[in-house]
C-alpha cells in the first residue's frame, strides 16, 4: 500500500461490529450493521491488496441491530455468530451464509431465559461448542444439526453486570470475562470462577483479548482510556500499562503472529499501533538477538508505533487480516470501514 494513500469502504447504516472472515486464502472481513430502525445486514468485504481496493463480495439482510460478530475458527468458514438487540432483548444467534447475497439462515437461537447476552465466542478448535456471556453466568453451548443445547452453566461472583469474554487459545478450559472494573477467569472443566482480578481498571472494562503466541498474556481496554497488559500468573499487579486515547477505549487486539504487535481503537475516532518489544524479548526468553552490521542494538522501548486518524467517528472495532499479519482493518460507528498496514520500520524490527 502507498504510504498516506487510503483505502476504505462506507456501508448505508452504522456499525460497531467488525471481525476477520478465516480460510479464505486473501483478507476478507465480517461487517455487522447497527440501525434501529432499518433492515441490518451482514457484509463480507473482500481487500484486494494488488488492486489496493476493499469491496463488497457478499451482503446478508440480518433481521435486528447488530452488536457483536465471531466468525468460525475452525470448520465452515460460512458460519457465524451474532449478538443482537431486538425489542428490548439482547440475544446471540447461531447463523449460515447461504450464496449469493440471500437473507441469513439462522439455525439456533442462544438465550438463557430472562437474561441478556452481552458476548459470544467461539471454542478455539471446535465448529460444535461455544460460550455466551450473559448478565452474570457463563453458558457453554453444543450445536448438532439445527440446533443447540446448554452443556453447562456457571454463575459469576461479579460486582457489575458483565461486558465482554474471551477464549484462552492455549487452554481451552479457560474463559475470561469483564464485569465492572474486574476480570473473571473461570474454569470451563469444572464451571466454576477460579480467580479475579480485582480493580483492574479504575472504571469499567470495555474488552479483553488472550495473546496468540504467549501463555498467561492478558490485555483489557477500558473508559479510563487505557490499555493494560497482565501475566496471569502473577495478576497481582499489571505487566505493564498505557494512557492509549483520549477517550473510551473501546478494543485492545493483539497480532495473531506476533504478540509485540497491538491495535486499540477508541470513541476518540483514533486507531493506534502499539509496537511492545518487551513481549517479543518474553516470547524469545533465553534467545539472545543478533547484532547487526554496526554492533548489538540497543533495546527498543515499548509505545504506539502509529496513529491512524482518517475515521470521523468513534471507533468501535478493529481487527487484523486473517491471512496477512501486516494488515487489519478498522471501524467507525459512521459505517466506513479502513484499512491500515503495519509501518515497515515497525515490520522489519520485528523481523530482523
Amino acid at each position: 500500500m502507498a504510504a498516506g494513500k487510503q483505502i476504505s469502504y462506507g456501508l448505508k447504516f452504522q456499525a460497531r461490529a467488525l471481525v476477520a472472515l478465516p480460510g479464505e486464502g486473501h483478507s476478507r472481513w465480517l461487517v455487522g450493521t447497527n440501525a434501529l430502525r432499518d433492515e441490518n445486514e451482514v457484509v463480507v468485504l473482500d481487500y484486494d491488496p494488488d488492486a489496493e481496493t476493499l469491496k463488497m463480495a457478499e451482503s446478508h439482510s440480518h433481521p435486528a441491530e447488530i452488536w457483536q460478530l465471531a466468525s468460525c475458527p475452525a470448520g465452515d468458514p460460512r458460519t457465524l455468530l451474532s449478538v443482537y438487540s431486538e425489542d428490548g432483548v439482547s440475544s446471540a444467534g447461531l447463523w449460515r451464509m447461504p450464496a449469493g447475497n440471500d437473507p441469513l439462515e439462522q439455525t439456533a437461537v442462544l438465550r438463557v431465559q430472562a437474561t441478556q447476552v452481552r458476548a459470544a465466542a467461539w471454542h478455539p478448535q471446535n465448529s460444535d461448542s461455544a460460550v455466551t456471556v450473559e448478565d452474570r453466568s457463563v453458558v457453554q453451548w453444543r450445536f448438532e444439526g439445527a440446533s443447540a443445547e446448554i452443556t453447562a452453566q456457571s454463575t459469576v461472583n461479579a460486582k457489575s453486570t458483565l461486558s465482554a469474554g474471551c477464549w484462552d487459545p492455549h487452554d481451552t478450559n479457560r474463559f475470561s470475562t469483564a464485569g465492572g472494573r474486574d476480570v473473571q477467569l473461570h474454569d470451563l472443566r469444572a464451571m466454576q470462577q477460579s480467580a479475579t482480578i480485582t480493580d483492574a481498571h479504575s472504571m469499567p472494562i470495555r474488552d479483553i483479548d488472550f495473546a496468540r503466541q504467549q501463555d498467561h498474556l492478558l490485555a483489557t481496554a477500558g473508559i479510563d482510556c487505557m490499555f493494560r497488559l497482565w501475566d496471569l500468573r502473577k495478576p497481582a499487579q499489571p505487566l505493564a500499562e498505557h494512557a492509549a486515547h483520549s477517550h473510551w477505549v473501546w478494543q485492545a487486539r493483539f497480532n495473531p503472529a506476533h504478540d509485540s504487535l497491538l491495535l486499540t481503537s477508541s470513541s476518540d475516532a483514533l486507531v493506534d499501533l502499539w509496537f511492545l518489544p518487551s513481549l517479543g524479548m518474553r516470547q524469545a526468553a533465553g534467545k539472545q538477538p543478533a547484532p547487526s552490521p554496526a554492533g548489538k542494538r540497543g533495546p527498543v522501548a515499548d509505545g504506539r508505533a502509529q496513529r491512524y486518524s482518517d475515521h470521523e467517528d468513534s471507533i468501535y472495532s478493529v481487527a487484523w487480516s486473517s491471512v496477512d499479519p501486516w494488515t487489519f482493518a478498522s471501524l467507525s460507528y459512521d459505517g466506513r470501514i479502513s484499512i491500515h498496514q503495519v509501518p515497515s520500520q515497525v515490520k522489519y524490527k520485528i523481523l530482523i
